[in-house]
């Protein structure tokens, strides 16, 4: 008897232009499509308006989208990000609360730009949104700044300007952690703990913050990821046995240029049933591509 052909590749973590990613939503799933990518969740920062192009593109091309959110959570140290995995593409309450916190985003971008001119690395705001077709945020002022000549590079723009410890960082006044993953869950999604690693956390630390995020509703965090070592690994998937949650992850595709492709999700790759169990684990049928 003839081996089972390998299932069809799953990424649940990719970004389109609708937040901080290069391509529109219909070119990555095109992308997803000519890779062989079988399930893509699609989950732009703090936004949802690509979401029914993607899904368009879905149907067109025979790749499964799953609707998705990654949203910034508020947090004195480190990166917190969580994902959503969600049951269509505008649910309430989330899609009400997500303009209530474009509006602060906003403002936020606006005092960051007043920094910038305060150091004498001007830029406007209309130079900022050219480099997004969505919601814009730090690293669309990084292109910007670049292409003002007032840095080398993205990493130069938030090394010098942008970043946590840089002069015009101003934080990010959202939603905490715990409202977060109760969010998703009133939307009828599946929360994710996305990128663990920038949480700057001990394992320990981590593994009782987890803890407490499951409480809340988290059903996941994201273990396979291309950029994370075979300790992290090691790290993050005992955290997820101990606790009883389902090991997600993905490319974090933002750009083909980027290190990692799209449908890259590190060794071993992502289970072909991922998202189904995410779903299943809050009693949810995965949404189909349609």
């Amino acid at each position: 008897m003839g081996a089972l052909p390998d299932p069809a590749p799953v990424d649940l973590h990719a970004h389109t232009r609708a937040s901080d990613g290069d391509l529109s939503p219909a070119d990555l799933v095109r992308r997803a499509a000519e890779l062989g990518i079988g399930t893509l969740a699609v989950t732009d920062h703090d936004t949802l308006d690509g979401l029914p192009e993607a899904l368009a593109a879905g149907a067109a091309h025979g790749v499964r989208v799953i609707p998705g959110i990654e949203i910034s959570v508020a947090v004195s140290r480190g990166m917190f990000h969580l994902l959503g995995y969600l049951p269509g593409p505008a649910p309430e309450p989330l899609a009400t609360r997500l303009r209530e916190l474009r509006a602060h985003r906003a403002a936020r971008m606006e005092r960051i730009l007043e920094r910038l001119a305060d150091l004498g690395a001007p830029v406007r705001m209309e130079d900022v949104r050219r480099h997004t077709d969505g919601t814009v945020g730090r690293p669309h002022v990084a292109e910007a700044l670049v292409a003002a000549g007032h840095a080398a590079s993205r990493a130069d723009a938030f090394e010098r300007y942008l970043g946590e410890d840089a002069p015009a960082y101003v934080p990010h006044r959202g939603i905490g952690p715990h409202d977060a993953v109760r969010l998703v869950r009133q939307a009828g999604g599946a929360p994710v703990l996305a990128h663990p690693a920038t949480l700057r956390l001990g394992t320990r630390h981590l593994a009782s913050t987890v803890a407490s995020l499951k409480h809340a509703g988290l059903v996941g965090i994201e273990v396979h990821r291309p950029e994370h070592t075979p300790e992290q690994r090691d790290a993050f998937a005992g955290i997820v046995r101990r606790l009883h949650l389902i090991p997600s992850g993905g490319s974090d595709f933002h750009a083909p240029d980027q290190r990692f492709e799209l449908g890259d999700t590190g060794h071993p790759p992502l289970p072909s049933r991922t998202a189904d169990l995410l779903f299943e684990a809050i009693g949810e049928g995965v949404p189909s591509a349609g």
